[in-house]
């Protein structure tokens, strides 16, 4: 009876111990992590205000500084009066008590000449909700030096800079977290659409290096016996006021792509409730206008809190900054991540016309949008062409119920702007039940639309 008690308590103090912890990049190589039910939250290099990152209003507990340097040194930015975890005064391994936990800075070098460049760097690890976290600050040596490495093992989340010139590139990243296998690496120090210095890369060559990564959003809740057990890559958007996502899929923090329809989320003062009357599609609806790298976007639907409009089809792989603006005023900033092909699904249909469902072995139409580009191109927020009718230079891989379902159409929906359209031939073994989950994947993977599959063809 008493062994049977014991391992209940070790069980329930096991489960009050794996919190949830947030994660939130605000930029360059600033993160808040904190632990939620009203934990402790530890700010890390926070940068200043004129690199264009928004650091918290929310009071922190701890704020850590790895080296001497204006773009991670802004302790006075952060807010409520957090206890200072300093890597700039540290000549061997030490460690600091702040909010109830433990940080062991670790000396080390901000570049390859044992600091003669750009002088020292402290990297700092510490536990925070049964999470071993480590952050890099401006790491930029070559090779990682016993002494470090002996500190560094068993790491939960790395924080690794990847943007170059200052700091290791993200080769030099890539090789850092081979060696350590954290059970999740979020990269840093890159430059972004909302800021960083003109040295540093920026996205796509910051994830070049790595076979797979993940995309995420600013913030991201983690608990330790969730994690994967090999590591992930993760690259985080910036934190910003306000949020661009597909326009199908609303998956915060994943990317769209040329010609697709983009919701984006926000606080838009000013902004007057509209829809567009006409085509092609108006760059401006009442006084509000969206300019994605500085060029005005086509509009579908403007309110105080969401905007809806086309990307255009000659946007670049990479991050654009996005900026609203109401009677010619900036009213909010934030960023979108292109690439070439961002699918997400609305809808579909069966050719009897039933709304998300159909029967093995018929055809079923997806409406999508993500497509990127197609032949003949379509003049961005005009309307697809019927003859020849506009379709994708690749037919993507679409999956029902995880069985492969042969695209035998896909292209631009004539007459409507950025609306993709997928005919797809239901597998005869493909599962049948109310919720079968469709997923397209090209370039990345869309939200899974679910939808109710019978068995056998209508008679």
């Amino acid at each position: 009876m008493y062994r049977r008690l014991l391992l209940a308590s070790l069980v329930l103090g096991l489960s009050a111990a794996a919190q949830n912890v947030r994660i939130t990049f605000i930029g360059q190589s600033c993160f808040v992590i904190q632990t939620l039910d009203q934990g402790p939250v530890v700010v890390t290099d926070p940068p200043p205000a004129n690199y264009g990152y928004y650091l918290p209003a929310q009071p922190a507990d701890v704020v850590t500084v790895s080296h001497n340097h204006s773009d991670h040194n802004n302790v006075a930015g952060v807010a409520g009066t957090p206890a200072l975890v300093d890597g700039r005064v540290i000549t061997g391994i030490k460690e600091a008590t702040a909010a109830s936990m433990t940080f062991v800075l670790i000396p080390g070098h901000h570049d390859n000449r044992d600091g003669t460049l750009r002088g020292p760097n402290a990297i700092i690890r510490w536990t925070q909700a049964g999470i071993r976290f480590a952050h890099l600050g401006d790491y930029g040596q070559d090779i990682l030096f016993e002494s470090q490495s002996a500190e560094l093992k068993d790491l939960d989340v790395l924080f690794v800079p990847a943007g170059g010139y200052y700091t290791i590139d993200a080769d030099g990243a890539a090789a850092l977290i081979a060696r350590l296998k954290p059970r999740v690496a979020i990269l840093m120090h890159y430059r972004t659409a909302l800021g960083g210095p003109a040295q540093l890369v920026t996205f796509p060559a910051v994830v070049l290096p790595f076979a797979e990564f993940r995309y995420k959003p600013a913030s991201v809740v983690v608990n330790r016996s969730a994690l994967p057990q090999s590591t992930q890559v993760w690259l985080m958007e910036p934190a910003a006021p306000v949020a661009a996502v597909n326009a199908a899929g609303f998956s915060l923090g994943m990317p769209v792509a040329p010609g697709s329809l983009v919701a984006l989320f926000g606080e838009f003062a000013g902004a007057q409730t509209a829809g567009f009357s006409s085509v092609p599609l108006p760059r401006r609806l009442g006084e509000t206008e969206v300019l994605i790298g500085g060029a005005a976007a086509p509009l579908l639907y403007v309110s105080p809190t969401q905007i809806n409009f086309q990307l255009t089809g000659k946007a670049e792989t990479g991050q654009a900054l996005v900026e609203v603006r109401v009677a010619g005023q900036r009213v909010a900033r934030g960023s979108v991540t292109v690439i070439p092909t961002a699918p997400g699904v609305f809808a579909a249909v069966g050719p009897d016309g039933g709304l998300n469902r159909v029967r093995t072995g018929q055809v079923l139409t997806i409406y999508a949008t993500g497509q990127g580009d197609v032949a003949p191109s379509v003049e961005d927020g005009a309307p697809a062409p019927a003859r020849p009718p506009a379709e994708t230079l690749a037919r993507p891989d679409v999956f029902i119920g995880y069985k492969r379902a042969p695209a035998l159409f896909s292209g631009l929906v004539p007459g409507y702007i950025g609306l993709w359209q997928l005919n797809v031939a239901v597998p005869p073994d493909a599962p049948v039940g109310a919720a079968v989950p469709v997923i397209v994947n090209q370039g990345i993977t869309s939200n899974a639309l679910l939808i109710a599959v019978e068995a056998g063809a209508a008679r």
